[in-house]
């Protein structure tokens, strides 16, 4: 009969193995966590027969001989093996954490023994170590002499696996793919000097996005509000137009009159921006959609969208969206008449003070029925 040894650490090791990318359940179908030294043993034994050249079977045939030896020394100790998803970041690791949390419910372990087949596993240490001490940390790397025939095959292995893996295949064939199509249609309709503006344009974009995480957010606005992350959408487009047209108003009217391009001129130009008139001679001011508009129909397209959201989700209060929907509506008047005085200083402004006062006055009004009658409903 072994004598138990105590360790620094108190007299019960955990021997956990971590596969973070999840090959082993991937490969094997096996659920983890994978608790016991046989348990591992047929894991590992299933992963090499399915996967003979890859590390992640040689790593936990290391994890399984470390623990034997340390069977043999007489120290008290259990195996493990836990993983993560495929896809990797913080739907791995806190798959492996609750993963090592029910395995420390049926074995209370003074310290861990780390053990893994790359630096990748390691980023999971933190986790571990904020639940149990970490004795020591054995990374398995797998001794191996190539030729060039067997280089080449490693190569296409390592290719093959860059492409399927989503993680890798986003930036080793879709940003690829994007500027090649981009540029197949510059150089048929004559602009392949602009290529070069193409791939910093994609390259930008895909630094934003992974900077800001844009796609994580999108991806979760459009799973929990549909109706909302569609009208943003259309909002957002509806803006874009907007600014556009406001802006190529003052490129032409600069065109046509170097002198608005002075600081002097700013009025003018925030007046030819907000009403994008066709001619604005003063006391002959005309228009037709202008930048005002299509800006207060982005807003009220948001403001119907989240109205509409709370609604099917049972949530009260959505008087708040419809009041500041007709508080924009009315507003329209006041901005056309400010953009009006910017461009014909000598208008009155009487009738911005009129307009101003109704928007107010309206709005207020709506305000005070939604208050008193939600005070009588209660």
């Amino acid at each position: 009969m072994l004598t138990m040894k105590s360790t620094p650490f108190g007299r019960r090791l955990l021997v956990l193995y971590v596969d973070r990318d999840g090959d082993i359940s991937y490969v094997t179908g096996l659920a983890t966590p994978i608790i016991g030294r046989d348990k591992n043993f047929k894991a590992a034994t299933d992963f090499i027969l399915k996967m003979p050249d890859d590390a992640d079977a040689n790593a936990l045939f290391a994890a399984i001989k470390l623990y034997d030896e340390l069977v043999r020394d007489g120290i008290e100790c259990e195996i493990a093996t836990v993983a993560g998803v495929r896809e990797g970041g913080v739907k791995a690791d806190m798959k492996i954490a609750s993963e090592v949390d029910k395995i420390l419910e049926g074995f209370n372990a003074d310290g861990i023994i780390f053990v893994s087949d790359g630096a990748s596993d390691e980023r999971v240490i933190p986790i571990l170590q904020a639940r149990v001490p970490i004795v020591s940390i054995n990374r398995v790397l797998v001794k191996q002499v190539r030729g060039i025939e067997d280089t080449y095959s490693l190569f296409i292995r390592y290719w093959k696996t860059l492409v399927e893996n989503p993680r890798y295949s986003l930036y080793l064939l879709g940003l690829p793919g994007i500027f090649f199509v981009a540029l197949a249609i510059l150089v048929s309709v004559g602009y392949a000097h602009y290529a070069g503006i193409a791939l910093l344009f994609i390259i930008g974009m895909t630094l934003l996005v992974k900077g800001f995480s844009l796609d994580k957010k999108l991806s979760q606005s459009w799973s929990a509000a549909p109706i909302l992350f569609f009208g943003s959408l259309v909002s957002i487009i509806v803006l874009v137009v907007a600014f556009y047209l406001g802006g190529a108003a003052i490129a032409s009217a600069v065109a046509k009159d170097p002198s608005l391009a002075s600081m002097l001129k700013l009025g003018t130009l925030v007046g030819i921006f907000l009403l994008n008139p066709k001619n604005f001679t003063p006391g002959s001011i005309t228009f037709d959609v202008t930048t005002v508009d299509l800006i207060i129909v982005a807003i009220v397209i948001v403001l119907a969208g989240r109205s509409l959201h709370k609604h099917l989700a049972g949530r009260q209060k959505v008087w708040y969206d419809i009041a500041s929907a007709v508080f924009c509506i009315l507003l329209r008047q006041p901005l056309i008449e400010v953009g009006l005085l910017l461009l014909d200083p000598t208008r009155s402004p009487i009738i911005f003070a009129t307009w101003m006062t109704i928007a107010v006055a309206v709005s207020a009004s709506l305000i005070a029925f939604f208050v008193v009658y939600e005070r009588l409903k209660r």
